[in-house]
């Protein structure tokens, strides 16, 4: 209930956002080299550095926490869609460490333990559980007891193989990113519904918009209305990834992160 308010304070809420031109300003640049990065939505930045290091800060720029654990391996991928149950994913170990909103790890998840490896993505679910994708072809939630709650064979819903890059679940609803085929949308439950012919590595939901990076633009598409639409971004020619959250937009580049603010253009 505590992250439903916070979700619901914070949370994305220009519905016009990408109908219109913007001008940025440029508010803050954090040096990093072949970083990965996410975000949470009241605009903290998570930042990896040498694999393993995880930064924290807030939506201004300044460092808030650090989480380092050299002993399992590469992150993969970190889920902050809850600021308050963080989820850091390391695949080549099958390892789930779950933080709180400080980055102190308060619960740790060997999937191998129930026969899971080399699962290439994995994602938080508002119930409390994790919806984890085994390279088998079935979509998971597990709990953090490691008990599958629930298990979904996708070739019975799907007439491809799905291999996902990416998941994230945004009002009890589950987008599953391929890389090939596009954008996959799930219900609560784990059954299929529909997919978006969008191709990218990973994507964010604000509101009904789907939001994702593509060539030097930020790119989105309302569920809603069908509509999609652009922001060009500054400077593309050296851009890795960009995310938007908080009314900023944080662009991923070769030796550091920007942080831009925007407004309508005149």
């Amino acid at each position: 209930m505590r992250f439903l308010l916070v979700y619901c304070l914070f949370s994305f809420t220009s519905i016009g956002l990408f109908a219109i031109d913007y001008s940025f300003t440029l508010k803050k640049q954090i040096p990093v080299k072949k970083g990965y990065f996410t975000t949470d939505p009241i605009g903290n930045l998570y930042v990896v550095r040498d694999n393993n290091f995880i930064v924290k800060y807030n939506n201004q720029g300044d460092s808030l926490a650090v989480f380092n654990d050299v002993n399992s391996g590469a992150v993969t991928l970190i889920d902050a869609t809850n600021p308050l149950r963080v989820l850091v994913f390391y695949s080549g170990f099958s390892q789930i460490k779950i933080l709180d909103n400080m980055l102190s790890l308060k619960n740790e998840i060997d999937l191998s333990k129930i026969g899971l490896f080399n699962v290439p993505a994995i994602a938080n679910s508002m119930d409390g559980n994790i919806w984890v994708f085994d390279p088998s072809g079935n979509l998971l939630k597990i709990n953090e007891q490691i008990e599958v709650q629930y298990s979904y064979p996708l070739r019975n819903m799907i007439d491809f193989a799905v291999s996902p890059s990416h998941m994230v679940e945004r009002d009890r609803t589950l987008y599953m990113t391929d890389t090939t085929e596009g954008i996959l949308q799930f219900d609560r439950f784990g059954f299929y519904r529909t997919i978006y012919r969008f191709h990218t590595n990973e994507s964010n939901v604000l509101n009904n918009y789907i939001v994702y990076y593509k060539n030097g633009k930020l790119n989105s598409y309302n569920t809603k209305s069908l509509q999609s639409s652009e922001i060009d971004l500054p400077h593309p020619e050296n851009i890795l990834n960009a995310r938007i959250e908080k009314n900023q937009v944080y662009v991923l580049r070769s030796d550091q992160i920007d942080i831009y603010t925007f407004k309508e253009s005149k």
